[in-house]
């Protein structure tokens, strides 16, 4: 993964991704931003308690940099479900200057259309960017752990296979920063919940030395899945970046107790 900075943003791209003319994508740091607290910098979403007039100025802040106009910006009211939409031009710019218009119950969209720059928000839960050169086609999934179990990033590899034709060897993928192994300790309940929906379970948890709770190592769970729909390891690349390790970065929710911002990660056909 590669970091750069626009304008006063610290912008982040997977290098696999990134030899694609014909696709933007992205993820912000936390910095740069107009919020105040404990939402400093950039916070970009709406539904954390910060101010409206802030994030707002922080979207149209980062659509600048990008050299985009806010209104290709489409957002959705996360659940940490496995429904996937469909982004048409009907659906274009929705959620992108209000929290109310945003696609409800939804944690991943794919579209065909160029110009719509389709975004998914984390404070330590995954991003995983998609994209099909073959057929012109992008995915952006928001995968929690509960989204994880859920399958979500399979969720939407299938419905860009029904949708659009798209083959999964074709498929290119990026697995952004969020919780890592180093620091993702889960309870009792998560491990139980995990067992029973993954059969991958036992490769992707580990007793914590110290807490006597147990490491879900979420990267792996998410590479695991994306392997099972057969996108080629070669054409998945993984940041490796701890959200909590690197909080400075990168609002982290677990770092944070509960009250943070959020960052974004978005991807658009040109």
């Amino acid at each position: 993964m590669e970091q750069s900075t626009q304008g006063n943003l610290n912008i982040y791209r997977f290098s696999n991704l990134s030899a694609f003319e014909q696709v933007e994508h992205f993820i912000t740091g936390r910095a740069g931003g107009y919020s105040k607290g404990p939402f400093q910098s950039l916070n970009t979403g709406f539904h954390v308690g910060d101010n409206d007039w802030h994030v707002l100025q922080n979207r149209k802040k980062l659509a600048q940099v990008l050299k985009m106009d806010l209104q290709q910006f489409t957002f959705a009211s996360q659940t940490h479900s496995s429904n996937i939409a469909i982004v048409d031009a009907s659906r274009k710019g929705l959620g992108s200057a209000d929290r109310e218009s945003a696609i409800a119950n939804t944690d991943g969209m794919v579209t065909n259309i160029k110009g719509v720059c389709i975004n998914v928000q984390m404070a330590d839960c995954v991003p995983v960017l998609l994209y099909d050169p073959k057929n012109k086609v992008v995915g952006a999934v928001h995968a929690g752990w509960r989204g994880t179990l859920k399958r979500v990033s399979q969720a939407a590899i299938k419905v860009m296979m029904d949708t659009y034709g798209c083959c999964p060897t074709n498929i290119m993928a990026g697995i952004g920063p969020s919780n890592g192994p180093c620091c993702y300790e889960v309870g009792e309940d998560v491990k139980r919940e995990a067992m029973k929906s993954l059969p991958e379970a036992e490769q992707i948890l580990s007793v914590a030395p110290e807490s006597g709770k147990y490491i879900f190592d979420q990267w792996q769970a998410n590479l695991l899945q994306l392997l099972d729909c057969g996108i080629p390891e070669g054409n998945i690349e993984m940041a490796g970046i701890c959200s909590q390790c690197k909080s400075d970065n990168f609002f982290s929710s677990r770092n944070d107790n509960g009250l943070t911002g959020r960052y974004t990660a978005g991807i658009m056909l040109r």
